[in-house]
């Protein structure tokens, strides 16, 4: 039960912060002042939002998607965002665990485990501020891509992993895969935020996992827009934002990226 009650709590704050990013998010895209302080309002009536208003994902069902004053439709993206960064912050927790049962329901916290769980987090919430973000309007802000370098660089000293030399190495394959990239097709495929954002990613996952990252973005990105040139739903002079596939990239080689470096690895070998 108490360990149950720890996911519930992780869930909970996850979508918090989910609830925060959206507002986050909708200011840098209307370039509305006070982007971390200032009232929540209903960008359709503006009226102010109360308290009953922003609980996370509850508010959203109980007035069935609409704002209560004006009656407007609330999109689900907001709900969606909720959701996916609750599940983040529960999926991290279980890749690291940092607090341990004992017995009589007693819990050990392993710090060894909570610096990681705390970066990997921190690095999650931008992943996800830079997806939605990207999604919408083909852009990353500044403000995101260049926290999530630092936080990379601070984690990845305090953690002391990667190491250095690695670390090298996978910012010059970012540097030569991406921004090459950007300079033979004059930024028409990628953009410059696709850059600095591979280069925190290398800067986290080292030389190795960097590669497994961009394959499996690269894959992922060939398996959605393939479909849509085929049936037309996109032509192949149309722009499509890149960084999300980045970031499932990146979530992916989090999650299962030294197995799949192992499966690689093992049918070489084969």
């Amino acid at each position: 039960m108490a360990y149950s009650f720890i996911l519930f709590l992780l869930f909970l704050l996850g979508a918090s912060v989910g609830s925060f990013l959206s507002v986050v998010i909708f200011r840098i895209q209307k370039n509305k002042g006070g982007i971390i302080f200032g009232n929540s309002f209903c960008p359709s009536c503006k009226k102010k939002l109360t308290s009953r208003d922003l609980i996370p994902i509850l508010s959203f069902l109980l007035s069935r998607g609409k704002c209560r004053h004006c009656q407007k439709g609330i999109s689900p993206y907001y709900l969606l965002l909720e959701i996916s960064t609750g599940i983040l912050f529960l999926a991290v927790y279980l890749h690291f665990p940092f607090l341990g049962l004992a017995i009589h329901d007693a819990f050990i916290f392993n710090t060894s485990l909570f610096i990681p769980f705390f970066f990997y987090t921190l690095y999650s919430v931008f992943f996800i501020a830079i997806f939605f973000y990207d999604l919408q309007t083909s852009k990353i802000p500044d403000i995101f891509l260049f926290s999530l370098l630092g936080a990379s660089i601070v984690g990845t000293l305090i953690m002391g992993s990667p190491e250095i030399w690695n670390i090298f190495v996978a910012i010059t394959l970012a540097l030569v895969f991406y921004g090459g990239q950007i300079v033979l097709s004059k930024g028409k495929w990628l953009g410059e935020g696709d850059l600095y954002f591979a280069l925190s990613l290398a800067v986290i996952f080292g030389w190795e996992l960097f590669l497994v990252s961009t394959v499996v973005s690269y894959f992922i990105g060939a398996i959605v827009s393939t479909p849509l040139l085929i049936f037309k739903k996109v032509k192949k002079s149309t722009s499509v934002p890149f960084a999300p596939f980045l970031v499932i990239g990146a979530f992916i080689t989090l999650f299962f990226g030294n197995e799949l470096l192992s499966w690689y690895v093992q049918t070489l070998i084969v």
